[in-house]
Formats: structure tokens, sequence, C-alpha cells
């Protein structure tokens, strides 16, 4: 078995891992005597994180997938860590012992989280712009417009998992004063934005200065990112915490997907053509 294929075979596998734990379980738990997976929040983010790295291995290398990681990883805690302290970047809060051992104020698991939706939303703001090689040309205005845009739809992930995970039965995280949106200040999603703008910033010009994979935008694996996407939005609804959430998540994280695979259509009909 070629090494893609290898690499393509482990990621489906771990999102398979996830949708089990956080999707047929759930569901299915009081009519059916299934197995459950131990470990909780934390079992079901490295399924994913697993899932989001192999993937990126396979699309876009391993030298690019440890970069992008690190980054990520490396810059999240930054601003958590600064977040926690002072409170200037997603309003003020505190992380419970919900989540396990911390490094400084931040939960392990968090700078490690991050990834598993940085890069699903990557690929679909790479596929909105119909998986142009934008890069080339090396333009900071079209770096900083794909950052923008990959920190938007990673932020409205954000609008969904926040209120259930900060909220009284998870109590993740606190808030020191309760914000506007479901107990959450509108600060913190501005510092997401800032968050992971800065994190896409930073990978997009290094990715600028290398060699480009030819990876074609009109390869079905590309989409089971964007699957991968739509699958945390469901399993963040099930729990149905708040019930206002089965109306806001699949709008403000549906428009994302659903324009990502129009343009995925768009580019199939042009390539077999």
């Amino acid at each position: 078995m070629k090494k893609g294929k290898i690499l393509l075979f482990a990621s489906i596998s771990f999102l398979l891992l996830f949708i089990y734990a956080s999707i047929i379980f759930p569901i299915l738990e009081d009519s059916i005597d299934l197995p459950e997976i131990p470990g909780g929040v934390g079992i079901k983010t490295i399924f994913m994180l697993i899932f989001s790295l192999f993937h990126a291995w396979y699309w876009i290398g391993w030298r690019k997938t440890l970069v992008f990681f690190v980054i990520t990883a490396g810059v999240s805690w930054g601003y958590e860590q600064v977040g926690v302290e002072t409170g200037l970047i997603y309003g003020n809060y505190h992380y419970t012992d919900y989540l396990g051992e911390k490094i400084g104020h931040v939960p392990i698991i968090i700078p490690l989280a991050w990834f598993m939706m940085i890069y699903p939303s990557y690929i679909i703001a790479n596929m909105i712009f119909s998986g142009k090689a934008l890069l080339r040309q090396n333009k900071i205005s079209q770096i900083i417009l794909l950052s923008l845009l990959s920190a938007i739809i990673i932020t409205a992930w954000d609008f969904v998992i926040d209120p259930y995970l900060s909220g009284p039965t998870v109590n993740a995280w606190e808030w020191e004063k309760e914000g506007a949106y479901f107990g959450i200040p509108i600060h913190n999603f501005f510092g997401w934005i800032l968050t992971t703008f800065s994190i896409y910033l930073v990978y997009r010009i290094f990715e600028s200065k290398t060699k480009l994979i030819q990876n074609q935008i009109t390869n079905y694996s590309v989409i089971i990112p964007v699957f991968g996407y739509g699958l945390m939005l469901v399993a963040n609804l099930i729990p149905g915490e708040p019930e206002e959430l089965l109306i806001i998540g699949p709008i403000i994280m549906g428009i994302p997907m659903i324009l990502a695979i129009i343009r995925f259509k768009q580019k199939r009909i042009v390539s077999v053509n």
C-alpha cells in the first residue's frame, strides 16, 4: 500500500473513532448496550487531532504539517496564557480542573486541541478560493485575506462549542463576568479571530516560501476535512445545550461548508470537461 493511502486510511480511521465516541454512542447508549470509549472530552479531542494530523501529512506533507502544528500549539498557548492572566484577549476567565493538567494556567489539551479545527478550517478556506495557488504570487494582501477567512471559519465553531463547554454541565472554564452570548463575552470571539488569524498568518507566510504541494482541489480526499468540520458540529449539538444552538450552529457553520462544497463541485465539473 502506498504511503498516501496509508495516511488517508489512518486519518479516516481516527475520524471514525471520533464519530463512534462523539455521535453514535451518545445517540444510542440509552437503547443499545454499546461499549464506551473511556476518556471523555480528552479522548475525543485526541481522535480529532490525530485525524487532522494524518490528513495534513497526506495533503501538505509531513514537514509543513509539523510546522503548522508547532505554530498552532505555540501561538495558541501563548495567547491563552496571556488571556487567562490579563483578560485582555478573550475576556476574564479561568480554567477549572475539568480538562486536566496545565502548563501555566492552560490545560495541556488546549494547545493540542486548537489544531484539530485549525486544519479543517484551513482546507475549507482554500476550497472557497477554488484551490487556486494564490500564494504563488507571494502577495501579502492575499495571505492576509486567506488568513482572515480561515480565522472566521474556525471562530464560527467557537460560537457552537463554547456555550456547552463553559456551561453548567461541563464547566471546563468559568467567566468572571457573564457575557451577552449564553454567558460568554463577545470579546471572546474577537480573541478567537486574533489568535487564529495570527496562527494562519505565520503559517501561510511560511507556506508561501516553500514549494507548493501538487494536490488537486478536485481530489475527493479534500472533502474529508469538510466532513470533519461538519461532524464536530453534529457532535457539539447532541447534548442540546443550549437549545438555540440547534438553529445557530447549522447556519453559522453550514455556510462555509456549503460554499466549499459548491466550489469543489464547480472545479470537478471544469476538470471533467
